[in-house]
């Protein structure tokens, strides 16, 4: 059986890591290694599609790095943040909080107990083995 009628095209532009193939006719987006010390940053204004991310990722050196996009979760038990950039907040990292970073929301000093999901942040952060460690966290709530 075959079909016909008309075929749409469509070209987007979508950052290096983050890939797109079509698989049966459904769109599987995936995320793309990059090599290290690479990064990706933006000042663009807002993506043209809903599959570019909505916010940034930067490489500051060897092992460090920064991301802004909102806080999805907050977990007390292992004192973490997910910062997710995206439409469906597909993309993201996980950031370990310690007693050494600094954290700022709305311009003043706080504390872990402070943030709250669904904020906006930038974090800043630094590798260590496998864990991302924040060193300074902007949260900015709008509120």
């Amino acid at each position: 059986m075959q079909r016909e009628g008309p075929v749409m095209t469509r070209y987007i532009t979508l950052p290096p890591y983050i890939s797109l193939r079509i698989v049966a006719g459904i769109a599987v987006v995936g995320l793309v290694a990059l090599p290290s010390g690479a990064g990706v940053a933006s000042d663009a204004a807002p993506p043209a599609h809903p599959l570019q991310p909505t916010g940034r990722i930067a490489r500051l050196g060897r092992g460090a790095g920064v991301i802004e996009g909102k806080l999805t979760r907050v977990d007390g038990r292992t004192e973490t943040v997910d910062v997710s950039i995206g439409l469906l907040g597909l993309l993201g990292k996980t950031i370990e909080v310690n007693h050494d970073t600094l954290i700022r929301v709305d311009g003043r000093e706080a504390r872990f107990a402070d943030l709250q999901e669904g904020a906006k942040v930038k974090a800043f952060y630094e590798e260590r083995g496998a864990k991302l460690v924040g060193t300074r966290l902007e949260v900015t709530t709008g509120g």
